[in-house]
């Protein structure tokens, strides 16, 4: 049996090694702050005080890295980047060191440890199209031009079909392919337009593609010359190509020119739709359901049926032929003619059952099997929707009926929203290994978020939870509520996934502002969300502006009406103002509708006097399902369905 002998040298050592382990968390967070704040030298030396005895100890190692090469001091870099992978060569961090380790040596020239270290990763991704082709080009055109050529077109060809998302090194690549082959095949040509096309740099495109077959870019030159204001030209290859090259055009870039070519002709909306139908019909070209579904939106609502029967008949598979369905279905139902209905809501599940109209066929068909007395039928359908659909708009609907619980459109106004926001990292949705989890939580609580994009977590929740951190609030909204689309099994609504996608923000600002206006404070949260998804600064194309989107007329109005003492429509992006003018436009509706919220919040969007005439339009015994959907405004219909959508989802999800 072997004793530790405590002598004060070792006394003196464990003092010092503990301090040690204790400063690392304050040095830590100190060179953060100052790497965030762009401070690299001394944001190094803070890191360089965390000793090996650390914890944080690695991590501190590829933070010296990064600021090292974000200092140009790539030796440096290469040092630190290879001591932190000799020690840690299954980090999560590892593949991004390897990465940051190439590109450090191919800026020291240092080539051929460069194109190791970037074809090891290749390697490690099947040689699948990555950033690593860019690199790997710079280093061969000096020595193998075809090399470099193909690495240049893998990577062009990836960042194409969207298998990398950094699209940086787009137009330099382009133009290094360019400097390499003097005399371009068509294929590379086709390649080059298409990147120039898609970065918008159209006078280069344009050169492209009037080298190549007319035939197979005839609708790249349209396009391209519309948009550099070449109108005459592109009007002139429309109708002298149009009948030539439209059966072998991109059929979204063929829509495109029909939209173009009806902005051109000179009469008024529906005769030049109509116009175009003739010339589609007469010559048999491509998308003639495009061309119907567009006009038949414009037509007395007869008219219009014709177009959409014709379009199920004729081209049943098309992406228009759902919604051309549910119009035909829609059209009988309110008509009470039911038994032809019930015909087409079943031909709709059977050939469309998992489209953007599926929802609502099934929830009307509920109703519609009601109005038979079917209501085993219709109980069986609502129970479905409601399970296979929970986050949906009619999903909730259907609950709410199945439960029988209080008028889906009657808030609160007298509830407060208690501050509970997600700040857990969500462990359950990464990839990340149970051995790194310690160390990624601490790193996150000494404020560095940033990392995350180093990190492999390859999750979009994940990443919205980095995003929040980061304070950029929509962009973590947009990506956690694309994830949750994405998911074919919904998961709880406590769940981190529609906490971040159903944040709270500005919490205790609109808990006063519901106070004060006597408003549902989740009504307003569920209006900011849809209307900016919580960006101060958003201004839409029609001018709307700040959180609750209001355009500087109706702040003009409301601040006229209400003697408000606002000096300047500037201050619309100031969060509190902004807050404050909208819920007294809120309040100016709920006094005008009565307090009735579905009425305001369609008259937040359509515009009070449009609501007026939709109410006096509307047959008195229908319900506010029918109102909803016989509203005429497509944008109106969809806002209203997404601000009760989101009002009860929030309450779920918090309550």
């Amino acid at each position: 049996m072997s004793l530790i002998v405590i002598t004060p040298c070792v006394i003196t050592i464990l003092i010092y090694n503990d301090k040690i382990t204790q400063n690392s968390p304050v040095y830590y967070k100190e060179g953060v702050e100052l790497y965030n704040s762009g401070d690299y030298s001394k944001a190094f030396y803070k890191f360089l005080k965390i000793k090996w005895i650390s914890p944080l100890y690695p991590m501190a190692l590829y933070k010296q890295a990064k600021s090292a090469q974000q200092l140009g001091d790539y030796q440096t870099a290469v040092l630190k980047y290879e001591l932190f992978l000799g020690k840690n060569p299954d980090s999560v961090f590892a593949k991004t060191a390897q990465y940051n380790l190439a590109k450090c040596c191919f800026y020291l020239k240092q080539y051929d440890k460069a194109k190791e270290k970037f074809i090891e990763l290749k390697q490690r991704n099947d040689y699948k199209p990555s950033n690593e082709d860019f690199y790997l080009g710079l280093i061969e055109k000096a020595i193998n031009k075809e090399q470099a050529l193909n690495y240049f077109r893998h990577y062009l060809k990836g960042v194409l079909s969207g298998e990398i998302e950094d699209k940086s090194c787009m137009i330099q690549s382009a133009d290094e392919i360019y400097a390499l082959e003097p005399n371009l095949s068509n294929t590379d040509k086709e390649l080059l337009g298409r990147v120039y096309y898609v970065n918008h740099k159209y006078s280069k495109a344009l050169e492209l593609f009037s080298e190549l077959p007319l035939d197979s870019y005839w609708d790249y030159l349209v396009i391209i010359n519309h948009n550099i204001g070449n109108k005459v030209i592109a009007k002139k290859l429309i109708e002298t190509g149009i009948g030539l090259y439209s059966p072998i055009s991109n059929e979204d870039r063929l829509h495109k020119i029909y939209d173009i070519y009806a902005s051109y002709l000179p009469g008024v909306k529906i005769r030049n739709w109509t116009q175009i139908l003739k010339l589609v019909q007469t010559n048999s070209l491509k998308s003639e359901d495009y061309v119907m579904y567009k006009l038949a939106g414009m037509l007395p609502e007869d008219k219009a049926l014709l177009l959409y029967k014709n379009i199920v008949d004729k081209y049943p598979l098309s992406n228009y032929a759902p919604e051309s369905l549910w119009k035909i279905f829609w059209k009988e139902y309110k008509n009470r003619n039911y038994i032809n209905a019930l015909n087409y809501a079943q031909i709709h599940l059977k050939n469309y059952p998992n489209v953007n109209s599926t929802t609502r066929i099934m929830f009307w068909l509920s109703k519609l099997q009601a109005q038979l007395n079917n209501y085993t039928e219709s109980e069986a359908i609502l129970t479905k929707l409601a399970s296979k659909y929970p986050d949906d708009y009619y999903g909730l609907r259907a609950e709410y009926i199945l439960n029988k619980k209080t008028d889906f459109w009657q808030t609160n106004p007298s509830c407060q929203i208690v501050h509970k926001p997600h700040k857990n990292f969500p462990v359950s949705l990464s990839n990340i290994d149970i051995k790194d989890l310690k160390l990624i939580n601490t790193i996150f609580s000494l404020g560095d978020y940033e990392i995350w994009q180093d990190a492999d977590f390859e999750n979009k929740i994940v990443e919205s939870w980095f995003e929040q951190k980061k304070d950029k609030k929509s962009r973590s909204v947009v990506l956690a509520r694309d994830m949750i689309k994405e998911m074919p099994i919904k998961p709880p609504f406590i769940s981190a996934a529609y906490k971040l996608a159903y944040p709270l923000h500005w919490t205790d600002e609109i808990n006063i502002a519901g106070k004060k206006f006597h408003i549902d404070p989740w009504l307003i949260m569920s209006l900011i969300r849809e209307e900016s998804c919580f960006n101060e600064y958003a201004k839409s194309p029609s001018n709307a502006l700040g959180l609750m989107q209001l355009m500087p007329g109706t702040a003009n109005f409301i601040i006229s009406k209400y003697s408000l003492n606002i000096p300047s429509l500037d201050e619309l992006t100031n969060p509190r103002i902004n807050l404050f003018l909208g819920c007294t436009y809120l309040r100016y509706l709920n006094d005008r509708f009565n307090n009735n919220e579905l009425y305001v919040i369609a008259a937040y969007n359509g515009g009070e006097g449009s609501v007026y005439k939709w109410i006096k339009n509307s047959n008195p015994t229908d319900d506010y399902d029918v109102f909803v959907e016989n509203i005429p405004y497509e944008e109106t219909r969809n806002y209203v369905k997404k601000i009760f959508r989101s009002y009860h989802l929030y309450k779920k999800i918090y309550e």
